[in-house]
């Protein structure tokens, strides 16, 4: 298969076949319009399925792409709706995971991040900010393979970016209180950075970006209290100016109990779509009311089946935990897994378990759509 995309890439557009899809008004647009019509796009997503990007295969990127393809035509066949890039992890020999995604092409213009191993290390707090965007390449790599074979069965696309709070945590994580999460111009350099990535994203047509901030969960803990003394108005600030460059669906995802804190900032953010878990954490069912996801604007992504547990869940058991749902929330819910499966990588069969996990899902989901309609 022919890798130089370089002037498809440049063009910033989405090939012919991919261009038919529906696509979202552009910001610009929404802010324009009435939240009935802003809803009238958003009810589009009920019941729509989607996953979080990684799955338990050997990143093979900067090889073959074995790996990356059959991932790509996994989740296509499967069905999701909206399938997001696969993120895969890597080898002892030459680490990938959903940091390091972004921190190894930065480090390359930044000499004091330091990439030893699994672990980044910060040798300065001044950051170079690249004039291009990071962390992309495996989303440009999608979009062509899903041109090269004329794929066009799906409803749309996804791409997730590591948000700037869980990125900067990554950075001298062997000391929590000293990480880069907490230092301000840290996150705030990282947040100008990945915002470039946000809106090469969104040119280049994709339907849904995830900004993914599990760290927020350990940010923003269970006793009131915001990690570092950050004010929750520069979390929410922060976030912002990643989804303000997305002329798409936008959505933050946090893994993990939902806190009063992270239920709180979520929702007034300016992201359409909160993402959690609620088969590993069913507790988290109890964190919003409909009401709230009204009042805000948003939708629910709602994670039905473990991300940890090779278990493989009954469509019937899906199903039930999406009425549930549905009785609780309404026409406000999309269905996803908890949270990534890279995490699964070394289970036996691991991969093999989450095919299963994925179709399941996707069955659960259409039972529940043909029993609402009818």
């Amino acid at each position: 298969m022919c890798r130089d995309k370089t002037a498809y890439f440049e063009s910033g557009k989405l090939p012919t076949n991919l261009n038919s899809w529906e696509r979202r008004p552009t910001s610009k647009v929404i802010q324009a319009q009435k939240w009935s019509g802003v809803k009238e796009q958003l009810n589009k997503l009920f019941l729509a399925t989607l996953d979080t990007g990684s799955v338990p295969l050997t990143d093979d990127f900067e090889g073959d792409r074995r790996n990356v393809d059959r991932a790509i035509v996994d989740k296509i066949t499967i069905g999701l709706d909206y399938p997001c890039y696969p993120q895969l992890p890597g080898p002892p020999s030459n680490p990938m995971n959903m940091t390091l995604q972004f921190l190894k092409p930065l480090s390359k213009t930044n000499p004091n991040i330091q990439i030893v191993g699994q672990e980044a290390r910060l040798t300065s707090d001044h950051i170079e900010e690249p004039s291009h965007s990071i962390g992309v390449e495996r989303a440009e790599y999608y979009l062509s393979f899903l041109h090269d074979h004329a794929v066009s069965q799906v409803r749309g696309l996804k791409a997730c970016v590591t948000g700037p709070f869980t990125l900067a945590s990554y950075l001298d994580l062997s000391n929590l209180m000293k990480c880069g999460a907490s230092k301000p111009d840290v996150v705030s350099t990282l947040a100008r950075i990945l915002s470039r990535s946000c809106r090469r994203l969104s040119d280049l047509g994709f339907h849904l970006v995830c900004i993914d901030e599990p760290f927020l969960s350990v940010m923003l803990g269970r006793k009131g209290e915001v990690l570092f003394k950050y004010n929750e108005q520069f979390i929410i600030d922060t976030l912002n100016s990643l989804i303000g460059q997305l002329s798409c669906f936008s959505a933050v995802h946090v893994c993990g109990r939902i806190t009063p804190l992270v239920k709180e900032i979520l929702l007034e953010s300016s992201a359409n779509i909160v993402d959690h878990e609620f088969a590993a954490t069913p507790m988290n069912i109890n964190a919003y009311t409909n009401d709230d996801l009204e009042q805000h604007r948003k939708f629910l992504a709602f994670g039905c089946v473990s991300s940890i547990s090779p278990a493989v869940e009954p469509v019937e058991e899906i199903s039930a935990a999406l009425e549930h749902a549905v009785e609780r929330f309404g026409d406000r819910i999309l269905v996803k897994p908890d949270c990534g499966f890279g995490g699964m990588m070394g289970i036996p069969e691991a991969y093999s378990t989450v095919q299963k996990k994925l179709s399941n899902m996707v069955a659960a989901a259409k039972i529940t759509r043909q029993h609402i309609a009818s």
